[in-house]
């Protein structure tokens, strides 16, 4: 990576530069807050949330490097979390739990992006040395590897009912593999730059991926025929992720909008593009101004979306969003620290959040010293 001087981290690249140069950018959003909380939209007068949200259960600190990937496990008993120091480390989501973390070291570069089996017995994880790798999440044993790209392994993700894997890579390609006979079934080639982001549909019969060109391709996940081509967003996709019920998909871009559309026929729900935007410009605390998506995220009971953006303080924090998925009402947001990545509870009710702290940024949660951690707050 190249080190930048951004002025408010001097000597350490970006954010912004981080996730270009790993064009992949998983679910992130975190909700250890400093707490700005606004009601509906709808409302003349936002008015705060009865509680804080955000209160910080747990954080992690295993890792040494920045940790652009985290998972929850689907029976919501462990997290996976993945790094630019090459490991790959499995542990308890309750902190009460007596789990040793079992901590794999298969990659011979930075992970990028992981992905738990349905089952919750084995974790896939894409790095920057292109392979993708498969093994058991609780003891580290290597179970398969996965090689044909060509470039770093940016995005990966099981098929719902546990039979394929699915990975992006910046060599613009979606690969499909075959779990049971580690066989790859096709490549889609369909994208003209880096697949940045991709989900499979409830269903496990597409998979919609999102790429720098610009677009959101959704494929026939058995054939890897294209089906329809989103069009919507005029900058790179960060971010795409599907509505449990199957119907929509919510596309994060820096084209600094979050877009919810139908994912037969494109037809837009809505586009978030900044809230209470003409206030916020007179008052950060009144609204939110627009500004790059890093990523977007559907809660698993279908209710909320949630989404993470970079706007008054640089990269020394984040912006974090959120409100009902299908109306946009009852709007949220609240400054937090640097955020790389986010993935949801089973049941809704927590998030799991890759942070950087540092001196120079927000100091908060009670994470006094500088390093890369991994929270678990109650949403």
């Amino acid at each position: 990576m190249v080190r930048k001087h951004t002025g408010f981290l001097e000597g350490y690249p970006s954010r912004r530069d981080v996730l270009r140069g790993m064009a992949g950018f998983m679910i992130a959003v975190s909700l250890e807050s400093c707490a700005q909380v606004l009601s509906s939209a709808s409302t003349p007068v936002p008015t705060p949330t009865p509680h804080r949200p955000g209160s910080l259960l747990y954080t992690y600190r295993g890792h040494t490097d920045r940790i652009p990937a985290v998972a929850w496990s689907p029976n919501g008993k462990y997290i996976a979390s993945g790094s630019l120091d090459k490991t790959v480390q499995v542990w308890a989501a309750n902190p009460g739990q007596h789990f040793q973390p079992s901590i794999y070291r298969g990659h011979t570069a930075g992970v990028l992006t992981v992905a738990w089996s349905p089952d919750s017995h084995r974790v896939a994880s894409g790095s920057q040395d292109k392979t993708l790798q498969v093994w058991d999440a609780l003891n580290g044993e290597h179970v398969v590897t996965y090689t044909g790209h060509s470039d770093v392994v940016n995005t990966v993700a099981w098929s719902p009912d546990g039979t394929y894997l699915a990975t992006g890579s910046a060599d613009s390609s979606v690969r499909v593999w075959e779990v049971a006979t580690g066989k790859q079934m096709y490549v889609y080639r369909g994208h003209r730059a880096s697949v940045n982001s991709l989900v499979w549909s409830p269903d496990s019969k597409q998979i919609a991926s999102g790429s720098t060109d610009k677009t959101v391709h959704i494929i026939d996940a058995l054939t890897g025929k294209p089906r329809y081509t989103y069009h919507g967003h005029t900058d790179l996709v960060s971010s795409v992720s599907w509505s449990p019920d199957g119907k929509y998909l919510a596309s994060g871009s820096w084209d600094k909008t979050v877009q919810a559309w139908d994912a037969t026929n494109g037809a837009v729900l809505y586009t978030y593009n900044g809230y209470n935007v003409k206030a916020a410009i007179a008052n950060p605390s009144k609204g939110v101004l627009p500004d790059l998506i890093f990523a977007v995220g559907w809660s698993p009971n279908g209710k909320r979306l949630a989404a993470i953006t970079q706007v008054y303080c640089g990269d020394i924090c984040a912006v974090v969003l959120g409100w009902d998925a299908y109306t946009q009402h009852n709007f949220t947001f609240w400054v937090d620290q640097p955020a790389l990545a986010m993935a949801w509870s089973p049941d809704s009710t927590r998030l799991v959040t890759s942070i950087v702290n540092s001196a120079q940024g927000l100091a908060r949660g009670g994470v006094s010293h500088d390093g890369y951690f991994v929270q678990i707050s109650q949403a």
